[in-house]
């Protein structure tokens, strides 16, 4: 095994006895959050909720919104995508993440 090869077997060993993640996911971090946070969305928006945030006429439109961040991350985690998006698929995660973005703290019940 040629030395580089040996010091990055054990930088990786090293890794997984600290952190409670494979490096892996280190290496996508944007697919291991999405693949987090898109069941999570999932089921906020399926769960009745006790309010809205203030930026929406009412609980359709709050839901909309929700819809279209699980979206963008379900486009993400889309493993058959494997990172190439159509336009209207690019523009979708982009509002997608943007609304997630501007929201984050609305999405508690």
């Amino acid at each position: 095994m040629a030395k580089k090869e040996k010091t990055t077997q054990k930088a990786q060993e090293n890794w997984s006895h600290k952190n409670d993640f494979p490096i892996e996911e280190v290496w996508n971090t944007y697919q291991a959050l999405a693949e987090l946070i898109a069941p999570r969305l999932r089921t906020f928006k399926a769960h009745d909720k006790h309010g809205f945030c203030p930026d929406f006429k009412g609980m359709i439109e709050w839901n909309q919104a929700i819809q279209k961040m699980i979206d963008a991350f379900e486009l993400l985690i889309d493993e058959d995508k494997l990172g190439i998006f159509t336009k209207d698929e690019e523009e979708a995660i982009e509002h997608g993440l943007e609304l997630f973005s501007k929201y984050f703290r609305y999405l508690w019940d």
